[in-house]
């Protein structure tokens, strides 16, 4: 009887430790950022009238989910009237992690208007504009960036996808791609490329962009998915499909559309 209890107690201990372990790094992980806003909060006290400190316990306040506190102390910086344009552009990246984009758009205005030649002010707004499905704005914002400094090549990504959401196909796959020859294993770009050449019937070169992901991130479950079906719709490949599509539902529980996914895997199976 001693020998069959006995592992299942080594179980429940070890389980317990774990549960510990895993409470212990919760805590200590709380403990390091209320530190942190701790620490911030002495230097807002100290230096009153700089920006830098509160924006700094503005990010601590985001990290720990704080959000009242962190607008609170956005808030109280704005009033400060900096003359920074960075400060500014930090500000306009606060209100849009908090959902408010006319204070966002505010600040990202107020940003290029102490600096016209500010690249980053005009390429968080084309963020922002994207957001709120101001197209127009977003893509004249992103075009402005890269104008002021060509090395900005985070606006070529932000302008692809801005191009892709609102239809423009071939200018989103001319973005996505003078990204990828700055950043060529930049995560999730080559599925975007692909869903772009998917858009326009480019099916040889999405297996192409879906294929190179992969390469990236071999979990990428709708990388998978999308070559399953362009193997088996467009290409009638059946093996080759059978296989993303299963790869796709084995990695992702949560799939889009899981249910159908796995009845074109089942048919495909029963396909002679």
């Amino acid at each position: 009887m001693t020998k069959k209890i006995k592992p299942h107690l080594i179980e429940i201990i070890c389980w317990f430790v774990l549960i510990g372990i895993l409470s212990l790094a919760t805590y200590s992980r709380n403990q390091l950022w209320k530190n942190k806003v701790d620490l911030m909060l002495d230097c807002v006290k100290k230096s009153p009238q700089k920006v830098r400190p509160y924006i700094n316990l503005v990010y601590a306040y985001l990290d720990l989910g704080m959000y009242d506190k962190a607008l609170e102390f956005t808030q109280k910086a704005v009033h400060l009237d900096s003359k920074f344009p960075h400060d500014y552009n930090e500000f306009s990246i606060f209100y849009q992690k908090m959902g408010d984009f006319n204070q966002a758009i505010a600040m990202g205005k107020k940003a290029i208007h102490i600096d016209p030649k500010y690249a980053r002010g005009y390429y968080n707004l084309s963020i922002v504009y994207q957001k709120i499905s101001d197209f127009n704005q977003a893509i004249d914002m992103g075009k402005k960036s890269l104008e002021i400094d060509p090395g900005l090549h985070m606006a070529h990504y932000a302008l692809g996808g801005i191009y892709l959401e609102s239809g423009q196909y071939d200018k989103s796959i001319e973005a996505y791609r003078e990204f990828l020859e700055a950043y060529p294993y930049f995560p999730n770009v080559h599925h975007l490329l692909g869903v772009a050449y998917v858009a326009q019937k480019q099916f040889g070169k999405a297996l192409e962009a879906f294929e190179s992901e992969l390469k990236i991130n071999p979990y990428h479950a709708l990388a998978h998915v999308n070559l399953g079906q362009i193997y088996w719709y467009e290409f009638q490949n059946r093996s080759k499909a059978i296989y993303h599509l299963r790869v796709a539902t084995t990695l992702d529980p949560f799939l889009p559309n899981r249910k159908v996914i796995q009845r074109l895997v089942h048919f495909l199976e029963g396909v002679p």
